[in-house]
């Protein structure tokens, strides 16, 4: 009987290892000033889909079957109603990113296809060493544990996927999805975890933010 043979997969860097890249007030500040022009504005209520003002300079928006509060001026980020409210610093990147997005093109762009990271231009070259994608982070966390998978992705709105032997879709934003697929290991093959998105990602964010987008989903799984 041939034995399983162990790997040990290559993992992708910990960018909040960097002290650099652990707060919020470390992030953009041009994308903060843009994050308050919002805020300010009265009209941003009817002319971006998706970002509500709940109060003076706040924002609101939903988020992984949640509803996020953003306060520029003092460059806060929080869960509504969650027992950890503060959010760390990859998210707030993208949170950032795509509010710069929409406040420039008021609308996500239209879905082209799923692809996954290698399919984006650049991405063969970008996503390998400390870029690798955090799937693979999920891959060995639920390697012989789907139904677990499964059921910690739908605490946060994920939903059952025909993708995989396990499947899940998230809507991070409205309009905006993201799907694992993920396969257990064998004797033969070791687990394995795909994402895959809209090629349309690549319309809205630098490489550097669809792999934050990465590691912001395999943090909630861990």
């Amino acid at each position: 009987m041939t034995e399983k043979k162990e790997v040990t997969p290559e993992l992708p860097g910990d960018p909040e290892a960097n002290a650099r890249y652990q707060h919020l007030n470390q992030l953009n500040p041009q994308w903060w000033q843009i994050a308050r022009n919002l805020a300010e504005d009265t009209r941003t209520i009817i002319t971006i889909d998706g970002i509500v003002k709940s109060a003076e300079n706040t924002l609101e928006i939903p988020w992984f079957n949640r509803i996020v509060s953003i306060h520029p001026p003092t460059r806060i980020m929080t869960y509504l109603g969650d027992r950890q409210p503060r959010l760390h610093y990859q998210e707030g990147l993208v949170i950032l990113a795509l509010l710069n997005y929409l406040a420039r093109q008021k609308k996500l762009p239209r879905d082209t296809g799923l692809v996954n990271e290698n399919h984006l231009t650049g991405g063969t070259t970008f996503f390998r060493g400390p870029h690798l994608m955090a799937s693979v982070i999920i891959a060995q966390k639920f390697g012989d544990k789907g139904t677990e998978f499964i059921k910690k992705a739908q605490t946060w709105g994920g939903r059952p996927a025909p993708y995989g032997e396990f499947g899940i879709k998230f809507e991070i934003f409205p309009g905006l999805s993201w799907i694992i697929a993920l396969w257990e290991g064998d004797n033969e093959f070791p687990a394995r975890a795909q994402y895959l998105f809209d090629r349309k990602l690549e319309q809205m964010f630098q490489l550097d933010i669809v792999w934050a987008i990465g590691n912001l989903i395999a943090a909630k799984f861990s």
